[in-house]
């Protein structure tokens, strides 16, 4: 007969196992979302290689945007992730229009699934 140990464990007590926030989870999957505060990049452009509660100077100035690497990204039209809120998908780039052109103040990495 053999000793089976019923007891169960926790996924994040086992060795090695941790729990990625968004900003690791970009860097792992080598996303980058690039903005720009004119249309076709034309403006000043910085890549965000992170979330941000907030874009600071960039707040209601982003125009164009651009997704390197496999993570797609949620713009948010309030800081703090709030307001409406937009997809930008991997290996994508476009002017923003209607209501989220220079309406953009927070930017978070949609983790892959």
């Amino acid at each position: 007969m053999s000793n089976i140990n019923n007891q169960t464990q926790d996924l994040y007590s086992v060795e090695l196992v941790q729990d990625l926030d968004h900003e690791a989870a970009a860097t792992v999957t080598g996303g980058t979302l690039y903005i720009s505060t004119g249309y076709n990049g034309s403006g000043s452009e910085t890549p965000v290689g992170k979330a941000y509660t907030s874009l600071g100077g960039y707040n209601n100035k982003v125009s164009w945007y651009k997704v390197t690497g496999n993570t797609g990204w949620y713009a948010y039209t309030g800081q703090n992730y709030t307001g409406k809120k937009y997809y930008l998908a991997p290996g994508t780039q476009g002017n923003l229009g209607g209501y989220a052109n220079n309406n953009i103040e927070s930017v978070l990495p949609a983790l892959p699934a």
